[in-house]
């Protein structure tokens, strides 16, 4: 059984035995029949299905600030010739594969059908290696407060909790290092509003197809823009006067979208491949204390920065990185 990243590509292909006219491949999904797919074939040719992006279409990921195991997404492929024509007659021979689902991906590196590691380990991309190929994990967090580090075990997403303050934390038995940094930027003594001593959390989908969070705690900026449009309208009176107090250009159907920009900790030049993950993601969140409520909450945001420069200390000495959001809501509550 593998673990399969179902944003890239997913193929399986047999070649058809002899008399074959058509193959049909049954795509089961958590016990449940989705999909039948069948094609023409010749005998002693390939037979070739796609089926990750089918799969992916019942995996849903959300996130409320609550890590929880994430169940595993299996897949099972049955691929069946047969001797007639829109898989008519008796089969001829079947075969089966059956699979771990995760939303992630593989890089053109890669090559075809990427798939994880039947071994547990961490699945986060925060690790420096040696030529030998020795990976030191290193993540950086605020002082007093816990974090979640994701892992693959047996296809399953495991969330592995770290001490309020540790500086380690033993994961599928490899050490990750946890750096604190002092966060000062967001408190009242140096006139914020929003009192946040932890910064910004940013979680997202990574290529493991893992829940990650990493902490953006020097400059924010938050900003909102408006939308607007307008008509003329008609204030003249029965009697031929008007008031000067009455709008002549009226405004209709008003929205606004909010933006935040936020920077990063200086870091190791292994984050550009953390920071990556996080560009390339399609769901990401944002946790801050709100000020309208002061309560603190988890938003959707939508990555509006289009690229991520590969910084390295040779370069850049001090590095670290900024990114701009959108977030994925309108400003006035307009769900209905």
């Amino acid at each position: 059984m593998a673990n399969r990243l179902l944003r890239s590509p997913q193929y399986i292909t047999a070649t058809a035995p002899a008399t074959t006219l058509s193959a049909k491949l049954v795509i089961t999904i958590d016990g449940t029949v989705r999909y039948t797919l069948i094609k023409d074939v010749a005998a002693g040719a390939a037979a070739l299905f796609e089926w990750a992006e089918l799969a992916r279409d019942y995996l849903d990921i959300t996130f409320s600030n609550s890590y929880s195991t994430q169940p595993v997404f299996a897949i099972i492929l049955d691929l069946t010739f047969y001797p007639q024509a829109n898989a008519g007659g008796t089969a001829i021979s079947t075969s089966q594969q059956t699979h771990n689902g995760f939303d992630g991906y593989g890089t053109f590196y890669e090559a075809a059908n990427p798939e994880m590691s039947g071994t547990a380990f961490p699945a986060i991309s925060n690790y420096s290696e040696t030529t030998g190929g020795v990976k030191t994990y290193t993540m950086y967090a605020p002082k007093d407060v816990g974090i979640q580090i994701p892992s693959i075990n047996a296809g399953t997403i495991i969330y592995n909790a770290s001490g309020y303050n540790a500086d380690s934390k033993v994961v599928e038995g490899v050490t990750i290092n946890i750096v604190r940094v002092d966060c000062t930027k967001y408190t009242a003594a140096v006139g914020y509003t929003e009192t946040n001593t932890n910064g910004f959390k940013v979680s997202f989908i990574n290529k493991y197809g893992a829940i990650q969070s990493e902490f953006f705690t020097l400059k924010a900026v938050r900003d909102i823009k408006a939308k607007r449009q307008t008509y003329n309208s008609n204030i003249i009176s029965s009697t031929g006067t008007y008031s000067i107090n009455e709008h002549t250009k009226q405004n209709f159907n008003i929205t606004a979208t909010q933006s935040i920009t936020l920077n990063s900790f200086y870091v190791p030049e292994f984050y550009s491949d953390v920071f990556s993950e996080m560009l390339l993601s399609e769901k990401v969140w944002v946790r801050f204390r709100e000020k309208t409520t002061n309560d603190y909450i988890t938003i959707p945001i939508n990555i509006k920065t289009s690229n991520v420069i590969y910084k390295n200390s040779l370069n850049d000495r001090l590095i670290q990185f900024e990114f701009s959001f959108d977030m994925s809501f309108d400003y006035i509550n307009n769900i209905r």
